[in-house]
């Protein structure tokens, strides 16, 4: 075991926890929905999906693989100080009026 000591700071703002100090962890998980609507291509000229394709084929192609997969899934643990704590309580107060 190494003599050093680990010293934890904030995942937001990087303030350093003081020994003993209070702190929080925020787990974060967002996860991509399905609305139910499936679009009807029937009525689409043939080529319709194709071009579809290739655009989104164009729109994630400077994309790296981790992008891509948090396009769809995203999980995030944080540690946190209890200013930090106090403004994402706040951001979550007011996105849910």
């Amino acid at each position: 075991m190494s003599s050093q000591k680990t010293r934890l700071r904030c995942d937001i703002c990087g303030r350093r926890f003081k020994k003993g100090g209070t702190r929080y962890r925020i787990h974060l998980e967002i996860v991509s929905d399905f609305n139910g609507y499936i679009q009807d291509f029937s009525k689409k000229p043939e080529d319709f999906l194709e071009k579809k394709i290739e655009k989104i084929l164009k729109q994630t192609e400077d994309m790296t693989e981790e992008e891509l997969q948090e396009e769809v899934y995203l999980k995030r643990n944080l540690l946190v100080c209890i200013n930090c704590r106090e403004k994402f309580i706040r951001f979550l107060k007011k996105i849910n009026k």
